[in-house]
């Protein structure tokens, strides 16, 4: 039976150095808001001059990594239609329909999962039942951007360093984003009231908990009702959700 450090650097042993710093360099500019230029490539990765130039070079022949003005380069469209067969396809979440239907039944409101996409979340299956109202919410394909987090936005940016949470939150919402991050640090779901009023942001109750595996965020499930019911209980409602959280993680 091999220990987890020797697993490791087996690991480790096994992998391949050129193709490694490849993915480094992906991931780096991906990271970044604006393209990157290779000399910032090479003080950030640690990448001698050459190598990362001949790697650069590749990635944009191949249509990943495009080369914009002052010699920088960022994400091309060939990267996205690579990762579009996990990332954009919401025929990938049809297996997940039972299992929401069963949780939606069981936590007694309407359900939806989302899922992280860039600076924006989807929705990628909803649940609905009967008795929790004429709820009425986003089907799947709907997207909202994370710059003005309710509660699935706020636990999607939990994830983030607080440098990046900095980033993608419009300052006029900040202080708001922060009283709902602590709220989520301390009870582990967040909650959104709903109201009535026409003039209302949301008009609903939304309870949202992360959707977890081996410590990595897959998504987030919603439970959504008519304004005052979900708030009327809300730590009810994540006791009967939670033990089903596991089944949709092991789907995704």
């Amino acid at each position: 039976m091999l220990i987890a450090g020797t697993k490791d650097k087996m690991e480790h042993k096994n992998s391949v150095p050129i193709l490694e710093k490849a993915l480094d360099i992906l991931e780096y500019i991906g990271s970044h808001p604006e393209p990157v230029s290779l000399p910032e490539l090479q003080r950030g990765l640690g990448i001698p001059q050459a190598s990362c130039y001949r790697i650069v070079t590749t990635l944009a022949r191949r249509n990943w990594l495009e080369k914009r003005g002052g010699n920088r380069y960022d994400i091309a469209a060939g990267l996205a239609a690579v990762t579009a067969k996990t990332r954009f396809r919401l025929d990938r979440y049809k297996p997940l329909q039972p299992a929401m239907n069963h949780l939606a039944n069981t936590a007694g409101f309407s359900a939806k999962l989302s899922v992280r996409d860039g600076e924006e979340f989807v929705n990628v299956c909803s649940a609905k039942i009967a008795s929790a109202g004429a709820v009425i919410f986003s089907e799947p394909g709907f997207r909202a951007p994370l710059n003005d987090p309710a509660s699935a936005g706020t636990i999607f940016l939990a994830a983030e360093p607080p440098e990046m949470q900095e980033r993608l939150v419009w300052e006029a919402n900040r202080e708001k984003f922060h009283a709902q991050l602590r709220f989520f640090r301390e009870h582990g779901y967040c909650f959104q009231p709903g109201s009535p009023k026409r003039e209302a942001d949301y008009h609903f109750d939304t309870l949202s908990l992360p959707v977890e595996r081996e410590g990595r965020l897959l998504g987030v499930v919603s439970l959504l009702s008519l304004p005052g019911l979900l708030a009327e209980a809300p730590d009810a409602a994540v006791d009967r959700v939670r033990p089903l959280l596991g089944i949709i993680a092991e789907m995704l």
